[in-house]
Order: C-alpha cells, then sequence, then structure tokens
C-alpha cells in the first residue's frame, strides 16, 4: 500500500470539510493516553494494531480535537471531537442525523476534487445499536447511538475501503475516519477492532447492525 496515496486521500477529504478552519491550535504528546475533557474519554497511545501520531486541539470549538492513528501498513485512523453549534444543550437525534448524511455526501462526491481519486462507492450502512440498559444508565432518547458507512474508491490503480462513523456525546459529535487497503486482506478487521473499540469507549456492550432502511442501495462488499 502507498502511504504517500492514501495521504492524498486523507488531505482532500479534509480540505473539503475544513477549510478556512482557524490556526489557534494546540499540539499534544502523542506517546501517552489522551483524555478528552469535553466528553471524559480517554484514548490510549494504541488501539488494535494502530498507534497514536499526534493529538490536536483547536480552540474554535466548531474544528475542535483530531486524535490520529496510524498503523504499519499505511493505514489512518482519525477521531474528530466538534460542535454543530455554540449550544451547550444535548444533540437531538434530527441533528446529529442530519450531520451524519451531509458529511457521508461530502464523502461520496469527493471522486473528482482530486486528479487521482477514482469513484468512491457506498458498500452499505450500519446503526451503532446499544443495550437497553445502557440506554437508560445514560439517559439517552434511542438505543441508535450513531451511525456508520463503508466505502470503496481508488487512487490510481491502488483499492481501498473507508469507514465514516458519527454519534453525538452531550453537546459534541465524535466523528471516527478509518481508511485501509483493500489489497491486505486482514486490513479491514483492523479497521473494525478501532471502530469497535472506540465506540465501546462510549458505549459499553455497542454494536454495528446492518441498516435496513439503506440496505437497497447499497453496493455489495469487495
Amino acid at each position: 500500500m502507498k502511504a504517500g496515496l492514501l495521504l492524498c486521500f486523507s488531505l482532500c477529504y479534509a480540505a473539503a470539510l475544513f477549510h478556512g478552519a482557524a490556526q489557534d491550535v494546540v499540539s499534544l504528546p502523542k506517546d501517552t493516553p489522551y483524555a478528552d475533557d469535553e466528553t471524559g474519554t480517554v484514548f490510549p497511545s494504541r488501539i488494535g494494531n494502530f498507534t497514536k501520531t499526534s493529538v490536536t486541539k483547536n480552540l474554535n470549538p466548531y474544528y475542535g480535537t483530531v486524535i490520529r492513528y496510524a498503523n504499519g501498513y499505511g493505514a489512518s485512523a482519525d477521531v474528530y471531537i466538534y460542535a454543530l453549534n455554540l449550544s451547550t444543550a444535548k444533540l437531538n437525534a434530527e441533528q446529529w442525523q442530519k450531520h451524519y448524511e451531509e458529511v457521508k455526501s461530502d464523502i461520496a462526491h469527493l471522486t473528482g476534487k482530486s486528479a487521482p481519486l477514482g469513484e468512491i462507492a457506498i458498500l452499505g450502512e450500519f446503526l451503532l445499536k446499544i443495550p437497553e440498559e445502557t440506554v437508560a444508565k445514560l439517559a439517552l432518547d434511542s438505543p441508535v447511538a450513531g451511525k456508520r458507512c463503508s466505502f470503496s474508491f481508488s487512487i490510481g490503480e491502488d483499492p481501498f475501503f473507508s469507514e465514516l462513523v458519527i454519534f453525538p456525546v452531550g453537546s459534541r459529535i465524535v466523528k471516527l475516519r478509518v481508511t485501509c487497503s483493500r489489497e491486505i486482506a486482514a486490513e479491514k478487521e483492523n479497521a473494525l477492532l478501532f471502530l469497535n473499540t472506540v465506540c465501546r469507549t462510549f458505549f459499553e456492550k455497542a454494536e454495528f447492525v446492518p441498516d435496513a432502511t439503506h440496505a437497497e442501495t447499497a453496493r455489495p462488499k469487495l
């Protein structure tokens, strides 16, 4: 896998969503666990075969915090924690689900914004479901805590998988992005392990189940 090509996709995606971000940022140590003030969650220096490479906090809450991980195969796994507005009120389902659809659409339409980036296909969509006892414990409105979308794309002749997960935590959005090679069999499982580990840090016993409302439009998995 060519790490430079993957970086090209990551930069393209970041530029499309975060152009004009404020420059007031603070970089934190990469080799120690990071305790996030907004969510109360601790992110370890290693998750599966992914190692934390950087933590950046932006003083503008709309851009928030980015925790970046990578593995030895060149795959990237990033955690974004940010605000949709300046309210301290808990985000409701309409707000975070609308944001999920917007981000999903932004990713799906990146084709053509960078010369070597080929067609981006949606392979499937999933609900992040949590047990009823967790719903009650966290005073949530629904057992659907978040959503996930799986993509495939290519950069030149190199094929990739990419994952998006979005869920709310109080007044903040947590977004997970993992991109890895389709040519390395174990990488899909490595990506899912990262996603499950992070999600279960927030929601005990959380699991991804197919979203039946999108089953007809999703393409078969490669």
